[in-house]
């Protein structure tokens, strides 16, 4: 833990807890910490009185720390990770350890992404969300109780910013390393007084690519991504309200090229290695310069995601209860080109193509307050079709040069594999939740959720004749079928959750033991044997939580903290059959595993112009009952994305300058401990221990609506590997990306 040392005298200044870093907060007027106000269970409550481990991050934190997209959540909330699967898409969240590293296109992960309470499915379109935004709210541990899908390792809601009766403008414009921009903006206001009003945002992000090609002398790993929404709010009385948001966005960015990391085997299992020791591909290739910033890559690729969603939120009093209903539609179409073997040969090249369109509805209805009891009862209904058709162009490079065509040759995987399939998911939910005072500081709270997935799915793969690069859309004659498939299944469950909190002044001591539930359903990779499209069973995990929230010395000191065990059974398992020349993807129930943890998190205001906060997670996980491909058993081994150990620490600190605005200073970081990306533990897919130092210093104006701050994020150039797939005699190595600073103009008027 030598990475430790560089943020560890912050950090040891403050313990941890579950509520919000500090700098999400407004401090009131007597210099104390902030009420937060979440809507975690469905309705206002400070989050100090909600029996939930939350992290809750406000505009100006998520301004201050840098986060762009979910995969930078990590920075403030260490019990979230992530496996950063492609540029803009695939990426596989987890919370405190549980998660699914499946980067195809059918997965439903088990953190829950929501907008303005809208569920996202599409696994490709969940990065166009951190903008104009009010706030985020990150759930831990199971919320089977009020959240609509797969959310046994917990939920992570976005809120954005909301009409507002005043007109009301936010800006913010970035310029730093690698040429990048990122320009955000909103503005609303009043259209028909009392009647009507409107919200306009959008955001775009450029960046020149960070990775030399050495083949071809360009500079790779680029962004291009804009992001638009309009929100309208209808209130044609005082208890009523019509909310229609529609959103668009585009990412045109490179896609991800990858470091390559020789297996030292040929392609008929022969040791290869080169004179010094390295080890090389089928090719005798191998990438030796250590530069992660650098590479040999044949194909530039691409990656183009297109993202289209609109909502009806309607909300409306009815005496002493309120309806809300939610209907929502989304849809993603993503195409990607990739150079998945990260070399300057012919190896694999794949070509992934999404269409995803989903059609959501909710209806709750709940006390508004009236009464002692607290309730809630509802009705939820997903619909998605997706289809794909994906390909992978397998070992060009050894095929015949004077076959105009390219020798095929299905028994030697020699040839354009592809995979076109339709999948429809169609779910379910009815559920309930109520709170009671059982004395005057001791609350129950109960709920219950009724859940029903039926998945169809009509699969195909095959080879494709006609010679030729991908993408495969142009090719239509089909002369090699592989597998031939179609079946149908459905999956029922019933989650819960019970808990009991005791509340005292201002410290809540509470405890929970509750049930999620991720449904069952088909693996959505390449495959060329029927066994592999084996359907895999819902997972579901037993949670107990025990906790406490405090606000000390006048609220000048926030302590939260818990611990928990979960007993995960059936856990899904992303892996990958090494048995035969070609790594097969496969899908599997991992038998039972268990994890315990305790988390903490401490914030602090000592002085009105000093912020602190510090948090901590700690972790034990293991496998049972869990046999590998071959009959290995993997009994005792740590789960994927498991840390030991996370922290995330930091400090703001303000100068005043009198009439002359301000000095804003802040330093945060973060550290994880090594990983695992692999149920088997293998040392090939370790991610050493890491960590994220970030820093940042602004002038703010006398009143405060004006802000200029150089920034600078990764100070140390600390480079991990954020996701490993072995390939065909190599590894596909993802990294994290290098040093950028910057300088960034923000505004609020």
């Amino acid at each position: 833990m030598r990475h430790f040392a560089l943020f560890g005298p912050l950090l040891a200044s403050c313990l941890s807890a579950l509520a919000t870093p500090a700098l999400a907060q407004q401090t009131q007027d007597d210099g104390g910490i902030d009420e937060i106000v979440v809507t975690a269970q469905r309705r206002a409550q400070n989050v100090q009185d909600v029996p939930i481990a939350i992290s809750a991050i406000s505009a100006t934190a998520l301004v201050e720390a840098g986060i762009r997209d979910p995969r930078d959540l990590s920075l403030l909330v260490p019990s979230l990770s992530m496996q950063a699967g492609t540029a803009a898409s695939t990426t596989s969240l987890f919370i405190r350890g549980v998660g699914i590293g499946d980067f195809n296109s059918n997965t439903t992960g088990a953190v829950g992404i929501y907008v303005d309470d809208v569920f996202l499915g599409a696994n490709a379109g969940k990065l166009f969300n951190i903008f104009d935004s009010a706030g985020i709210e990150v759930l831990k541990g199971p919320q089977g109780t009020l959240y609509g899908r797969n959310t046994t390792a917990g939920a992570i809601r976005f809120s954005s910013r909301k009409p507002t009766d005043m007109l009301r403008a936010d800006f913010s414009a970035s310029y730093g390393r690698f040429n990048e921009v990122n320009l955000e903006a909103g503005i609303g206001g009043p259209l028909v007084k009392d009647l009507l009003n409107v919200r306009v945002s959008g955001m775009y992000n450029r960046r020149d690519g960070t990775t030399f090609n050495r083949v071809t002398g360009n500079h790779v790993n680029n962004l291009d991504v804009w992001a638009g929404r309009i929100i309208l709010d209808l209130t044609p009385s005082d208890d009523a309200l019509l909310r229609l948001s529609a959103h668009a966005g585009r990412n045109n960015g490179g896609a991800r090229q990858f470091q390559h990391r020789g297996q030292g085997v040929d392609f008929f299992g022969n040791p290869s290695f080169s004179p010094n020791g390295t080890p090389l591909d089928g090719f005798g290739y191998a990438d030796t310069d250590n530069n992660p910033d650098a590479g040999d890559y044949n194909v530039e690729g691409r990656e183009r995601i297109d993202v289209l969603g609109v909502s009806l939120l309607g909300e409306f009093r009815l005496g002493a209860v309120k309806l809300t209903s939610i209907s929502a539609y989304e849809q993603v179409n993503r195409e990607t080109l990739e150079d998945t073997d990260s070399s300057p040969n012919d190896v694999v090249v794949a070509y992934y193509q999404d269409r995803p369109r989903q059609f959501s509805q909710e209806l709750r209805l709940q006390s508004d307050g009236g009464g002692k009891l607290d309730w809630i009862v509802g009705g939820y209904y997903f619909h998605d079709t997706l289809k794909t058709d994906s390909a992978f162009d397998l070992l060009r490079g050894l095929r015949d040069p004077g076959d105009l065509l390219g020798t095929f040759d299905p028994a030697n995987s020699l040839g354009l594999l592809r995979y076109p399939y339709t999948q429809k998911t169609e779910s379910t939910a009815l559920f309930g939740q109520a709170s009671y005072p059982l004395t005057e500081r001791l609350t129950g709270t109960a709920g219950l959720r009724w859940s029903h997935d039926s998945i169809d799915i009509n699969y195909r793969s095959l080879f494709d004749a006609v010679g030729g690069v991908v993408p495969v859309k142009n090719y239509s004659d089909i002369t090699v079928p592989l597998v031939a498939f179609q079946d149908k299944r459905s999956f029922s469950d019933l989650s819960w959750r019970l808990a009991l909190d005791y509340k005292v002044d201002s410290t809540l001591i509470y405890a929970s033991f509750s049930k999620g539930y991720n449904g069952g359903g088909f693996p959505g990779g390449a495959s060329t044997d029927l066994a592999q499209l084996t359907p895999f069973r819902s997972e579901r995990l037993y949670a107990w939580e025990a906790g406490i929230k405090t606000d000390l010395f006048d609220r000048r000191l926030r302590v939260n903290a818990a611990t928990f065990f979960y007993d995960y059974r059936d856990l899904q398992v992303f892996v990958f059959d090494l048995s035969g020349p070609i790594p097969l993807q496969r899908k599997v129930n991992a038998g039972n595993a268990r994890i315990w943890g305790l988390e903490a998190d401490v914030t602090a205001r000592p002085t009105r112009n000093l912020d602190l906060f510090a948090s901590i997670t700690v972790m034990d996980s293991a496998y049972r009952n869990f046999a590998a491909l071959g009959g290995a058993s993997l009994d005792g081994n740590r789960l994927v994305n498991a840390p030991t150990v996370a922290l995330a620490g930091g400090a703001t600190l303000t100068v005043p300058l009198g009439d002359k605005g301000s000095l804003r200073a802040r330093v945060d970081g973060s550290y994880t401990s090594a990983i695992f990306l692999f149920p088997d533990n293998a040392a090939s897919g370790r991610v050493k221990a890491h960590e994220l130092v970030n820093a940042r210093l602004g002038w703010q104006s006398p009143d405060e609506t004006i802000e200029v701050a150089l920034w600078a994020r990764n100070l140390t150039n600390s480079r991990y590997v954020t996701s490993f797939a072995p390939v065909v005699t190599m590894d596909q190595l993802n990294i994290s990306d290098p040093r950028t600073f910057g300088i960034q103009l923000t505004g609020h008027f």
